[in-house]
């Protein structure tokens, strides 16, 4: 038993100091990746509008162009979530340790609040019992933000979405390329 108490502090440890690594690295993506994400739209929205406009007043038209738009915006947009993903990496650290303390603290009063509690009675044992139960769920719900969050980040954060990247900035890349072709083309014509 001694083993896991003393294995909880380091794990801790390991936590913080993963969390402080990963958010070093999003710190130095952050930048580059917004300025591929807007470029991107940037690329998308030249070549739709070289492509498209002015549109026809046809349905098929329409469509054609509303799904070219969203194809070339595609990259621009697995971009972004990836950028939205390294923001919230980058104050992961600071969440972490805020709300570890914060948890620590309020366990700590709701436990000095049952032992220091002398009630005599049987109900006011129970009452004394559901406030504590009720305090402690609170601390719960103050922390399933934070855990939510992360979640929603790991969820981002595994080897397809990093693949959608990757396949996102190589689109990208073709995009400028096509963009930059299609404006020469339409400068020459």
């Amino acid at each position: 038993m001694s083993t896991d108490a003393s294995s909880a502090p380091h794990d801790e440890g390991r936590l913080r100091q993963t969390a402080r690594a990963a958010a070093a690295l999003a710190e130095r993506l952050t930048t580059g990746v917004a300025v591929l994400a807007s470029f991107s739209a940037g690329a998308g929205l030249l070549l739709w509008g070289l492509l498209w406009w002015p549109p026809s007043g046809a349905l098929s038209s329409l469509f054609g162009a509303a799904g070219t738009l969203v194809l070339l915006l595609s990259p621009a947009a697995v971009l972004t979530l990836f950028y939205l993903g390294l923001r919230d990496l980058l104050t992961l650290p600071e969440r972490l340790s805020t709300r570890t303390a914060r948890t620590v603290e309020q366990s700590a009063d709701t436990v000095r609040a049952t032992t220091s509690e002398a009630s005599t009675g049987l109900l006011g044992r129970l009452w004394g019992l559901v406030k504590h139960v009720w305090a402690l769920r609170g601390v719960l719900l103050e922390n399933r933000a934070l855990l939510v969050r992360t979640g929603a980040l790991v969820r981002f954060a595994n080897p397809g979405f990093l693949l959608l990247v990757v396949a996102a900035t190589v689109a990208t890349g073709l995009l400028g390329a096509g963009a930059l072709v299609a404006v020469v083309a339409a400068w020459i014509l």
